[in-house]
């Protein structure tokens, strides 16, 4: 194996050219594929058996089969409330259109589909050149698919994962400052930052990574481009504090919370931080940084101190935080060598990878200051990701002068990638969990009484509730109620 002062020439950028790409797949790319596939066809299989939601998701279908055009749906959502997500909207709407009545069919295919895109994307940023590399990356597809980030992204309610397609969009703005660059580089940077600041607020995040990208020596993407990208986000902060005075959510937004050992409804949160909500906001960014270096806390909330204080500490929360402990102290490790080598004037390839899921850390947590949520901060998850690759990879090429300190590497890394396999697999327990309780709360629903519930209730609304319904209890689910309780205790749901 090489040394510990090797170098990857052709994958470390220069101030001057892009990662330069292979005309071909060799071995280990093809492996790495391979595995990414594998593990994106597990899921979807989850996916495609896990009914729409009844909750935030069939308001949302009956607004668009309401709605009597895509211009008409923009035009509606553009704001709503402290959000402005047009796109968002607009997207149900094209799927709706086009699901010619499969709904099932065509809203669970696109959540696989976007799945699949980001396990793709997320391998394609690694650079995979070496059987190395190859081993390192299984590691961090693991962490990718293991942490509580990615476990909110494939939960998420809405009829699309939204959350998801940012982190789609995101890693496909690094693939694009990989790449060689040319107009049709430059064009895609532009258009995947449109679609993603209109359809959420975490959006703009496709601009950070396009400068973190530029910092750092990646030239796939133009200083023109660049420019044009940052003029967007100019006219779309404009827009949004100045022409539409929408502003960005608050305390008032409505949404549970957590803070130290408990949850906080939204009544409390206005009690306890209405007069001065900035050590709220700060204890949100706060914590949203450490969950997604140790996985906890979540939403806020700190699980193992809660826990202790209880009495009851869960086996999931320590299945969720000792592995993120440990892949965090070699991130901290390698992220140490690394500096020690560049003041020296020595890199190895992927390098810049710390760079920049600092850079995106930093930003995707402040943009969760209003209230703690995975889901917000599952592009930083991806990201970390990507720096676990970088610093696993240098723990495998480590040769120290002390042959000890190479055996304690190699157990840390034994015992974390075990552990974030064991988190992997578990995601499916998730899904299959929710996929019965979600196909239970169709069962108690009646069409033809869904006004007791505030919806629509028209004959369109009742005949499109009643397809939802005829379509989710058709799947064959199986009864999560009969699965064992150690999963439960393990895994959560």
């Amino acid at each position: 194996m090489p040394s510990a002062t090797s170098t990857h020439p052709a994958s470390i950028p220069t101030t001057r050219s892009a990662v330069i790409r292979p005309a071909y797949l060799t071995g280990p790319q093809i492996a790495a594929y391979l595995i990414a596939a594998i593990v994106a066809v597990s899921f979807a299989h989850d996916l495609m058996r896990k009914p729409i939601q009844v909750s935030d998701s069939l308001q949302e279908l009956l607004d668009v089969q309401q709605s009597p055009s895509l211009a008409a749906t923009f035009v509606a959502h553009s704001p709503r409330g402290p959000f402005l997500r047009p796109i968002r909207q607009v997207q149900i709407k094209m799927l709706f259109d086009a699901a010619g009545g499969r709904y099932q069919l065509a809203f669970r295919g696109f959540h696989a589909m976007l799945v699949a895109l980001a396990l793709f994307l997320f391998v394609r940023a690694l650079q995979v050149r070496t059987w190395t590399d190859c081993a390192a990356a299984v590691f961090a597809i693991t962490v990718f698919t293991g942490m509580n980030t990615f476990r909110g992204t494939v939960r998420e309610a809405f009829p699309i994962n939204h959350f998801l397609e940012i982190v789609v969009f995101c890693l496909l703005a690094l693939n694009l400052a990989q790449s060689r660059g040319g107009w049709v580089t430059d064009t895609a940077a532009a258009v995947v930052f449109v679609v993603a600041s209109l359809t959420l607020e975490s959006g703009p995040l496709v601009w950070v990574v396009l400068v973190a990208g530029w910092l750092v020596g990646l030239r796939g993407v133009s200083r023109r481009a660049l420019v044009i990208v940052t003029l967007l986000l100019g006219a779309y902060l404009w827009t949004r504090f100045v022409y539409l005075s929408i502003g960005t959510p608050g305390i008032d937004v409505g949404r549970d919370s957590g803070f130290g050992a408990s949850m906080l409804t939204p009544e409390q949160i206005a009690v306890r931080f209405g007069d001065n909500p900035l050590p709220f906001y700060l204890y949100n960014v706060a914590t949203s940084v450490l969950s997604v270096l140790f996985s906890d806390p979540d939403r806020g909330v700190f699980q193992m101190a809660r826990g202790w204080l209880a009495g009851d500490a869960q086996a999931r929360v320590y299945s969720a935080t000792v592995p993120s402990i440990l892949t965090t102290a070699v991130i901290a490790w390698a992220v140490a060598v690394a500096f020690r080598r560049y003041r020296s004037g020595q890199r190895m390839a992927g390098d810049y990878l710390f760079v920049v899921f600092g850079c995106v850390l930093g930003a995707n947590a402040v943009l969760a200051y209003a209230y703690a949520k995975p889901e917000i901060i599952s592009v930083a998850g991806a990201f970390y990701a990507l720096a676990a690759f970088v610093a696993v990879r240098y723990a495998i090429e480590y040769r120290p002068v002390r042959p000890a300190l190479n055996r304690v590497l190699c157990l840390v890394l034994a015992v974390a990638s075990a552990l974030w396999a064991f988190r992997s697999a578990g995601v499916h327990h998730m899904l299959q969990t929710q996929a019965f309780r979600e196909r239970v709360e169709w069962a108690r629903l009646d069409p033809e009484r869904i006004a007791e519930r505030g919806y629509p209730s028209d004959a369109p609304a009742r005949a499109l509730t009643a397809q939802l319904r005829r379509e989710a209890l058709d799947l064959r689910i199986a009864n999560t109620n009969e699965v064992p309780a150690w999963a439960d205790d393990w895994w959560g749901e």
